[in-house]
């Protein structure tokens, strides 16, 4: 089924390279401001900020790096990601962001996965890491940040092929620029390797989905070394010319002082975010009167927190589906006049996009099947994984891997992963649309469905559920409520209450470790009832 692009607008030409466009805006906007930085009551104009960009990447070519060469990034959010990301990319290096809350030996793993030569961090970050490395010392470099500058450690000696970033030829559309690490199902992280085109083609789909302008400024509350953080709410606005706000990390009672103050006109989150924003004190009624729209991503977001946020504050949720495969957005619904379909992850902005069955024969509408994808924005394969790419890409289409199915008007629902469904005695159960009823009931903060091993039925449904605060529920309450809406064999047997759900950088949920604390508190009482 091809693309249903009607609820878009068209966008000036896109550059071939992310360079090529950071030269445009600061020769067309040198005095605009691009970024602001709340907690440092500082801002960047365009000029200034390609100027920022292009100092960094002539010292990381002092350094060593040259084209092709991998930079791996250990930064928070702030202005030093921001001019550094673009740095790497505009010398033409590929930029390798890491979560800063990785582990010492997770971080080690993706630095000699990735090949990475340069490790670039700042003096917040980066003093685990150095232990194990066959290295030098950390050289300090000037940063846009006061008081904390960038360090920079060679992980590795350069490659001898290349070409210095001051001699080198202008960058195409298939060059590289990122390889961003996903947690994937296996538990193993892969290498996504983006090129230029695809960041630019899938910022192009944000900007012409959510009809972004100069106008527009957003507020960024994501995590740069995320896909959606970096994508959505920093390389759109600079396609769009518009503006970002930019504070270090998301903090819910200083987040409508920052809409408030700095005029936001729209932002994207995770559906956890949506759910703490509800659960604090509501702000003035005239904070959020500058919001066009919000925007939902990287998780389903329950339909009952996104009709009481809408009720709330009076702004659309446009709730959105991406993954790192695609330089982030794949479906978006509509903003209004068009309709929005709660529940609904929207239509194909941009992409082509298939619902299959096991046999690659498409779906009528209403029926489940896999989603298939292909588009300018499509990777081009896993870093070192020959494997993984002969059963992603096939046939000229990506195999997301996630289920779900179109209605009559070609919105996406989608119903959970291949891996994830659960199986209770030949019966096929979508763990998403048991979260969904249990997150109905107004004392649950969130829930995560898994299947747990059982000898009769081979899989039992279990609900792991984290309560509001002060809130109490009787799991037999819980199963009342899910006979309503469900048939017996999707009820959960077990409801486990848990402080938090574990979830990885995207704010999804981490279902296997579900399984594994299952596992332990089962290990432990039955330790206790043997003494």
């Amino acid at each position: 089924m091809s693309n249903d692009t009607s609820h878009n607008h068209t966008v000036e030409a896109v550059p071939a390279s992310l360079r090529e466009l950071l030269e445009l805006r600061g020769r067309e906007q040198a005095d605009t401001v691009f970024i602001f930085a709340p907690e440092h009551s500082k801002s960047l104009t365009y000029g200034a900020y390609r100027t920022a960009v292009f100092e960094l990447a002539a010292v990381l070519g002092q350094q060593g790096l040259k084209r092709g060469g991998r930079v791996a990034l250990l930064l928070a959010n702030g202005l030093n990601p921001v001019v550094a990301i673009l740095a790497v990319m505009a010398a033409g290096g590929v930029a390798v962001p890491i979560n800063p809350r990785l582990t010492g030996p997770e971080i080690h793993g993706i630095l000699t996965h990735s090949g990475a030569e340069l490790l670039l961090s700042d003096r917040n970050h980066g003093d685990s890491v150095q232990s194990g490395l066959e290295s030098g010392e950390w050289c300090d470099l000037e940063s846009p940040e006061e008081g904390n500058g960038y360090r920079v450690l060679q992980v590795r000696e350069p490659a001898a092929t290349g070409t210095a970033p001051e001699t080198e030829l202008p960058l195409r559309s298939e060059d590289p620029a990122l390889i961003l690490y996903t947690s994937g199902t296996t538990g193993h992280p892969k290498g996504v390797v983006l090129s230029h085109g695809n960041l630019l083609a899938n910022a192009q789909y944000i900007v012409s989905a959510h009809r972004l302008t100069a106008a527009d400024r957003a507020l960024c509350v994501l995590p740069l070394f995320h896909i959606n953080g970096l994508v959505v709410t920093l390389l759109a606005p600079l396609l769009s010319a518009g503006s970002v706000v930019m504070p270090e990390r998301f903090k819910a009672d200083r987040f409508w002082g920052w809409l408030h103050d700095y005029q936001a006109t729209w932002f994207s989150a995770v559906p956890t975010i949506f759910s703490i924003l509800l659960s604090h004190q509501e702000p003035p009624r005239n904070y959020a009167y500058s919001l066009r729209f919000a925007r939902s991503a990287s998780a389903p977001l329950p339909v009952a927190v996104l009709e009481e946020f809408e009720q709330r504050y009076g702004i659309p949720v446009i709730e959105t589906y991406g993954i790192s495969e695609a330089a982030c957005q794949v479906t978006a619904n509509p903003l209004p006049p068009l309709p929005h379909k709660p529940g609904s992850a929207g239509m194909p902005v941009g992409n082509e996009l298939l619902v299959v069955d096991e046999q690659g024969v498409s779906q009528p509408p209403g029926d489940v099947g896999e989603v298939l994808i292909r588009g300018k924005n499509i990777f081009s394969g896993y870093l070192n994984n020959r494997s993984a790419d002969r059963e992603a890409l096939r046939n000229g289409w990506f195999h997301t891997g996630d289920l779900g199915y179109l209605d009559q008007d070609g919105y996406l629902f989608l119903t959970g992963r291949k891996k994830e469904q659960i199986n209770r005695s030949g019966e096929k159960i979508s763990p998403r649309e048991v979260e969904e009823v249990i997150h109905r009931l107004p004392d649950v903060e969130s829930v995560g469905v898994v299947g747990l091993p059982h000898q009769l039925y081979g899989e039992e449904v279990a609900a792991f559920i984290t309560l509001r605060p002060g809130r109490k529920l009787e799991p037999e309450r819980i199963r009342e409520h899910c006979r309503l809406s469900l048939a017996a064999f999707k009820i959960p047997r077990e409801i486990i209450f848990i402080d938090e759900l574990p979830k990885g950088p995207s704010g999804k949920i981490q279902r296997r470790k579900l399984v594994e604390t299952y596992q332990q508190i089962t290990s432990h009482e039955e330790k206790e009832s043997s003494r």
